[in-house]
């Protein structure tokens, strides 16, 4: 079966008529979308290395506990680390939310 990227798309043109601006910015885009992806889908890391970090201090897993480890993950110069922090951030406001309602 042949996919999808494999059918040339109505008025594309194809890698040799682009310019080099144009596949840069291409690569750009793709890049910075499989960095979404892979930071929404690193989200358990990061709670999970939370809770071993807290477990290992001998400290109390708590949601303030939590919440202050991710977010200084969140503050991290690294792409993937910041986006999965900010999901796992999301998604713990999400089941507190829903634990207390």
């Amino acid at each position: 079966m042949i996919g999808n990227r494999d059918i040339p798309q109505a008025g594309s043109k194809t890698m040799a008529q682009k310019t080099p601006e144009q596949l840069s910015r291409e690569f750009e885009g793709r890049k910075a979308k499989g960095l979404a992806k892979g930071g929404a889908a690193f989200w358990p890391n990061i709670i999970a290395n939370a809770v071993l970090k807290l477990t290992a201090a001998k400290a109390g897993i708590t949601v303030s506990a939590l919440s202050e480890l991710i977010t200084k993950d969140a503050e991290s110069s690294d792409a993937v680390r910041k986006a999965g922090a900010a999901e796992a951030l999301a998604r713990l406001r999400q089941a507190v939310a829903k634990a207390e309602g």
